[in-house]
């Protein structure tokens, strides 16, 4: 049945129509004054109704001080609008539960998203256009009234991309489905319904680009503030969300709205507590749990993200892994007793490890099935998951941990997850890479810029014969003593001149490869590229004596056309109407012709549209992808797809590399947490990591301290000298702090200007004092008194705040000043 016969049918329209009741709501909804008198008089009609909004209204849903009893009375504290927005609520709810009551389908997860976007896109409405909030409230409730209806009526029209239990929260690929199956998405089918419902008042076009965010610009602001709502429940309660993408969600959710992160976090609060009022009114109680993400703080989730990084830039195989979780435990939750099971990135078998308090790091066994795991915790324990993939299991002891810490270590390891899964997918790369290049029959090698060997595979071996063992590094002696011939003058222009990327020749020798010696036509291809700081050359030689001439002529015009477009920085790459890569920049030819760009490519997670073939009927489309290459382990590329007309079935993609962007956003989150002058953590990191330091000893019964200082003579040294010598002596200082400091127990940080703190654990007053002393005659010895400090020292008392540690500190570095300076001072 296709859609049109739906629309038509009027027993089917009937299945979600709504109620009189709720018609006589949205009627005076459209108005632009709603009447109290008609409202109150619709309420009554529904006793149940009339209940269960005067709970909603005494609920911390509000949080009024005094009891309300009566609706007069409710009007006058909340106001008309207000009270008719939860009337069409409620409504909508039981209207919506009554008619989806289907054995395999469970209301909750939609309901949810609904509850959490109508209450979110209201308060985003207050902040950016505060007279249409209420307008936006209803629109957002309504969004998803076609995929209710359709879930109801006609389960088999949904697309495929849907899930058939949770119908409203968007997959990728469903708006082209929808388009294609319907001819609308499902946000103008919702609008189309309305109309048919004789809700046709009800202006709400931004139904129909509630899931547009990429163009959120384009947008007024209603629509906007629809679409951020929609994203925002998305991503704060949907099953399949990853942590780092609501992270960066909550960051743009900062910008759009122009708050800073304790606004944002008080946003999330109120939006939280209306929310939860309003499932438990409606009797909608929140299982989920710890699962959803606005359980959490805004810190929180940036205090897991940050630690869950460290698995992107590990080091050593899944071993690096397994040590790098166990520093975290360690010290964001003292849990040394614990084992842990991973997935190798290559198969469905997993590695354990064990570690008891006192011992070190064991690996248990390897090559494990789920199902022969040899755990010894039974209890305690948190899935490792990313994308509903099980990557690992983590099991531990500690009696310790309390509920607060419980849920952090349940967020920790959903960052971990997706952190994990883009380790593995990395390192599976690399891996496949050492073995394709000793596999291809292609001779690769690694050269510096003076055309000296770096490294080669198994196939440049053979094709150099015993030149490879001839003790020479210089690849140009190297190809004589092995092939006898040369590479000419052209090899030795390339070295020599900066201004030229690209070198290739076909030259036609005698090889003695083998034993006896052969015919052979060799095709060698080098290019230049910078790697960090050195520039390095790769090199690609190819035996063709078996291509016709017609063949070699297309090398020879392939070597042309790379020269027009040698000089552009981007890769030029043309597909035929499948996705097969026809042509290539010459630095990538070797790697990338024959093969399929939908092979070697995959859109980010941002992208919406469908990945594959259809993507080349439009004339252009812009999509950020991870492209594989045999030298990365993929990297990330801005496509701009254009469709060439007059060249049959072809398309043109330039292909713009984003790894230094990449590197930026790495740079730019190191600020965040380190002192850009002495590489000391910051100030925002010295009050958390005080915090933390300060619940970590209170959990352990193991002592804190905290040494403050300021500089003596810091200022005429400025002063006399310049800022660049001040900045030094910072420097110095900080170096000083890094070498006689433990590392990963004391915590340097530079406060600001030239005040310094230090947090350190597991010290008593005594050897406290002698930390701060070593370093005071440190920084004496090092300016020759010059520049001495003056600091104040304390320890974590009963009942301590971090504010109070730091404070009494701060007076007692004031002490130490009015004593002269260079001397350390016990708080009082």
């Amino acid at each position: 049945m296709s859609l049109d016969d739906i629309l038509e049918s009027p027993r089917l329209m009937m299945k979600l129509s709504f109620p009189p009741v709720m018609l006589q709501l949205m009627q005076e909804a459209c108005k632009p004054e709603p009447d109290f008198a008609v409202l109150g008089k619709i309420i009554s009609m529904d006793p149940a109704l009339s209940t269960t909004i005067l709970n909603l209204v005494n609920s911390p849903f509000y949080g009024l001080s005094q009891e309300i009893t009566d609706f007069k009375r409710a009007t006058v504290v909340l106001g008309t609008r207000e009270l008719l927005n939860l009337a069409v609520t409620v409504t909508y709810q039981k209207h919506i539960c009554t008619h989806m009551q289907l054995d395999d389908y469970k209301i909750y997860n939609d309901w949810m998203l609904t509850v959490w976007g109508a209450i979110s896109a209201q308060l985003i409405a207050s902040r950016i256009c505060p007279d249409q909030a209420d307008k936006v409230y209803l629109c957002c409730l309504l969004k998803d009234i076609s995929l209710f209806f359709l879930r109801c009526a006609a389960p088999g029209e949904l697309p495929e991309e849907i899930s058939k239990d949770s119908v409203t929260q968007s997959k990728p690929g469903q708006q082209d489905s929808e388009n294609e199956i319907w001819g609308m998405n499902h946000g103008a089918l919702s609008q189309l319904l309305l109309n048919r419902w004789k809700m046709d008042n009800l202006d709400c076009s931004a139904i129909q680009h509630h899931h547009a965010l990429d163009e959120i610009d384009s947008f007024d602001l209603p629509t906007q503030a629809v679409i951020l709502a929609t994203r925002w429940a998305e991503m704060e309660l949907g099953s399949r969300s990853a942590p780092f993408n609501v992270l960066q969600f909550e960051v743009q959710l900062q910008r759009s709205l122009d708050m800073d992160e304790e606004a944002i976090e008080g946003f999330r609060e109120v939006c939280r507590t209306k929310f939860q009022s309003m499932l438990k009114i409606l009797g909608m109680s929140d299982d989920g749990g710890d699962a959803h993400f606005y359980n959490h703080s805004i810190r929180s989730l940036q205090s897991s993200y940050f630690l869950s990084l460290e698995l992107l830039t590990a080091e050593g195989g899944v071993d690096s892994i397994a040590r790098t979780i166990g520093r975290h435990l360690k010290l964001s939750w003292d849990i040394v007793s614990w084992e842990l099971a991973l997935k190798s990135p290559h198969t469905n078998k997993y590695k354990f490890y064990r570690i008891e308090e006192g011992t070190g790091l064991e690996v248990v066994a390897t090559d494990c099935t789920e199902d022969n795991i040899p755990w010894q915790k039974r209890t305690g324990g948190e899935d490792i998951v990313s994308r509903n993939v099980l990557l690992g299991r983590f099991r531990f002891s500690s009696k310790s941990l309390n509920s607060g810490d419980r849920k952090n270590l349940k967020l920790y390891f959903r960052f971990i997850g997706q952190a994990y899964e883009h380790y593995c997918a990395k390192q599976h790369l690399i891996e496949d890479r050492a073995e394709t290049l000793d596999t291809l029959p292609l001779g690769v090698a690694s050269l510096d810029a003076q055309g000296d060997l770096i490294d080669m595979n198994e196939e440049m071996i053979r094709l150099l014969g015993g030149a490879s063992i001839s003790g020479t590094r210089n690849f140009s002696e190297l190809f004589k003593l092995g092939v006898g011939g040369g590479l000419g003058e052209t090899w030795n222009v390339f070295l020599d001149d900066e201004e030229k990327k690209s070198f290739s020749k076909i030259i036609c020798v005698s090889l003695r490869t083998g034993g006896m010696p052969r015919d052979a036509c060799l095709y060698v291809s080098a290019y230049k590229q910078v790697r960090g700081d050195e520039q390095v050359i790769s090199l690609v030689m190819e035996d063709i004596r078996e291509m016709s001439e017609s063949q070699i002529q297309a090398l020879k015009q392939r070597d042309f056309l790379e020269g027009l477009v040698e000089s552009m920085r981007d890769v030029v790459l043309t597909v035929d109407n499948r996705g097969n890569i026809t042509y290539a920049s010459s630095r990538f030819s070797k790697i990338f012709l024959g093969r399929n760009i939908f092979d070697i490519a995959a859109p980010s997670e941002t992208y919406t549209g469908r990945w594959g073939p259809d993507m080349f009927d439009r004339s252009k489309t812009v999509v950020e992808v991870l492209l594989k290459r045999t030298d990365t382990a993929g990297r990330p590329f801005e496509f701009v797809v254009t469709r060439l007309a007059g060249s049959g079935e072809k398309s043109l993609i330039v292909a713009r590399d984003l790894t230094a962007i990449r590197r930026l956003e790495d740079k730019l989150r190191r600020q965040a947490v380190f002192d850009g002058l002495t590489d000391l953590f910051n100030h925002t990191q010295f009050n958390t990591l005080l915090a933390r330091e300060i619940n970590r000893s209170r959990r352990t019964g193991r002592p804190v301290g905290l040494l403050f200082f300021d500089l003596d003579g810091f200022k005429a040294v400025n002063d006399t000298e310049g800022h660049q010598v001040g900045d030094e002596v910072l420097k110095s200082v900080g170096e000083i702090l890094r070498n006689e400091l433990r590392s990963g127990m004391d915590f340097p940080c530079r406060y600001g200007g030239d005040e310094f703190g230090v947090i350190v654990t597991e010290v008593r007053s005594e050897a406290l004092e002698s930390i701060g002393n070593r370093i005071r005659l440190r920084v004496e010895k090092k300016f020759s008194g010059k520049v001495t400090i003056s600091g104040g020292l304390t320890v974590l008392k009963e009942g301590d705040t971090s504010a109070a540690m730091l404070n009494r500190a701060d007076k007692a570095t004031y002490e130490a000043k009015d004593l002269g300076g260079n001397v350390l001072v016990w708080a009082k």
